[in-house]
C-alpha cells in the first residue's frame, strides 16, 4: 500500500495536472468546434476597414448606392464561409465530448481518492448530466440566432445610417457567436468533469469539497475549502466581496460557478478531517493569501478585489501577513 499524498500534494494533483488535462480537453473541443471561425472573423475586421476607405474615401465618409451594396455582400460571404456548419458542428462536438469529460473527471476523483488514502479506488460507471446535454442543445439555437442577427445588420438599410461602424457591429454579432462556442466548450467540460467526480463520490459514500484555482476570482475563492454532506449541495451565493453576495441565493450542486470556471470538486470522505494542516484549510488559505494580496482576475474590477480585502481586516483571529497584505490592498487606489 502506497503512502498517502500529503495535503499540498493533493492540491498540486488537482490544481495542477488534473486541472490541466480537463482544460486540455476543452481547448481540443473549442477548437474543433470553431474550425478557425474565430481567427477569420479577426482578420475579418481588420479588412473591413481598409475596404471600407478603398470604397469610400476615408471612415467618415458615408456609404451608399453599389458599393455599399457590394461591399457588405463581400462581408456576408466572409461571414458566412468563417461560420459555415457552426450551430450543429458545435453541437456535434460537445455530445461527443461530454461523455469523455465525465469519464475523465470520474477518473480523476477516483485517483484523489487513491492518492488520499493509498489504497486503490476504481472508477465506477458514470453518465454524461442530462444538463450538459441539454445545454449544448439550447448552445447550438442561441449561436444560429446570433449568425442571422449578424446577416441581418449586414444589410445596406441597416448600415447606411452608421457607416463603417455598422459594417463592424454585424461582423461583432457574428464574433459573439464565436465567442459563444468557447464560452460553452468551456462551461460543457467543466460540468461534465465535475459531475463525473460528483458521481464517484456518491458511489463512495463521500461528501465533496470545493477545489479552487490559488488565484481563484472573489466568489470561487469563497468556495474552496468548502465541503458538503454526502449527496448535500454547496450554499449558494458566497463571495469573498460582499458586494457580490447573495444569502438569498439557492444552493448549488458544484462547479463551475460561471463560464471560464476551472474550479473542481473532489470527493471527501465524512470523516476525514476539515481542521489545521488539512487539504480543505490549505486551500481556505490560499484563497484568503490571494484576496489580501488583491490578485485581480481579468473578469472582475480592482474595485471588487478592494471591498474584499476591506471584509478580510473585519475577521477574528486573521493571520499577521495575511492582516498586512489586506491592508496594503484594501489602501491601494489603483
Amino acid at each position: 500500500m502506497a503512502a498517502p499524498h500529503t495535503p499540498q500534494q493533493l492540491a498540486d494533483l488537482v490544481q495542477t495536472r488534473q486541472t490541466d488535462e480537463a482544460r486540455t480537453l476543452e481547448d481540443r473541443v473549442a477548437h474543433t468546434a470553431d474550425a478557425g471561425a474565430a481567427a477569420k472573423l479577426a482578420a475579418l475586421v481588420r479588412d473591413v476597414l481598409a475596404w471600407w476607405i478603398n470604397a469610400f474615401g476615408s471612415l467618415t465618409a458615408a456609404g451608399t448606392g453599389a458599393r455599399l451594396a457590394s461591399l457588405l455582400a463581400d462581408v456576408r460571404a466572409r461571414v458566412e464561409q468563417a461560420t459555415r456548419g457552426m450551430p450543429g458542428r458545435t453541437q456535434r462536438t460537445l455530445d461527443g465530448a461530454l461523455e469523455e469529460a465525465t469519464e475523465l473527471g470520474a477518473w480523476h476523483a477516483a485517483n484523489f481518492l487513491t492518492r488520499a488514502t493509498g489504497r486503490q479506488h476504481d472508477t465506477p460507471d458514470v453518465a454524461v448530466p442530462d444538463d450538459a446535454a441539454r445545454a449544448a442543445m439550447a448552445l447550438a439555437g442561441r449561436i444560429g440566432e446570433q449568425l442571422r442577427s449578424a446577416s441581418r445588420l449586414l444589410t445596406p438599410r441597416m448600415v447606411a445610417g452608421s457607416g463603417w461602424r455598422g459594417v463592424l457591429a454585424g461582423v461583432g454579432a457574428a464574433r459573439r457567436a464565436a465567442g459563444m462556442v468557447r464560452h460553452g466548450a468551456a462551461w460543457g467540460v467543466q460540468r461534465a468533469v465535475n459531475d463525473g467526480a460528483a458521481q464517484v463520490a456518491d458511489h463512495f459514500g463521500a461528501a465533496l469539497l470545493w477545489v479552487a484555482e490559488p488565484t481563484a476570482c472573489v466568489r470561487c475563492a469563497a468556495y474552496s475549502g468548502h465541503v458538503t454532506a454526502p449527496g448535500g449541495k454547496f450554499p449558494g451565493g458566497l463571495s469573498m466581496d460582499p458586494a457580490s453576495r447573495s444569502a438569498a441565493a439557492a444552493p448549488i450542486e458544484g462547479p463551475p460557478l460561471h463560464v471560464n470556471c476551472r474550479c473542481r470538486a473532489v470527493p471527501w470522505m465524512p470523516d476525514w478531517d476539515t481542521g489545521p494542516g488539512t487539504l480543505p484549510a490549505l486551500l481556505r488559505d490560499q484563497a484568503l493569501t490571494s484576496v489580501a494580496a488583491g490578485e485581480q482576475r481579468p473578469s472582475e474590477s480592482r474595485a471588487a478585489r478592494r471591498r474584499a480585502a476591506q471584509d478580510l481586516l473585519a475577521r477574528r483571529g486573521l493571520p499577521a501577513r495575511v492582516r498586512r497584505q489586506a491592508a496594503a490592498t484594501a489602501a491601494a487606489r489603483t
